[in-house]
């Protein structure tokens, strides 16, 4: 199954998206910041494909994909 990480801030989009690619065969986690999906990451949870907003307060959908790339240049991520 593919793991996806959802990383919007507007909470109910956030459900909404989560709740089609679980229904749809994939495995979304929702974070509502960068934040979150920083702690979920560096906490062991291996995604396959990121979804990622782009206007986020503290930390933006940009520097978010920047800081993962350091990590591992190999993963999708795709902004909304």
């Amino acid at each position: 199954m593919i793991k996806v990480l959802v990383v919007e801030d507007d909470r109910d989009l956030n459900k909404t998206v989560c709740s089609y690619l679980n229904q749809n065969g994939y495995e979304a986690q929702g974070c509502l910041s960068a934040n979150e999906a920083y702690d979920a990451m560096y906490g062991g949870t291996l995604v396959d494909l990121i979804i990622s907003d782009i206007m986020m307060p503290e930390v933006d959908g940009f520097e978010f994909a920047q800081t993962v790339r350091e990590l591992n240049q190999e993963i999708p991520i795709l902004f909304m």
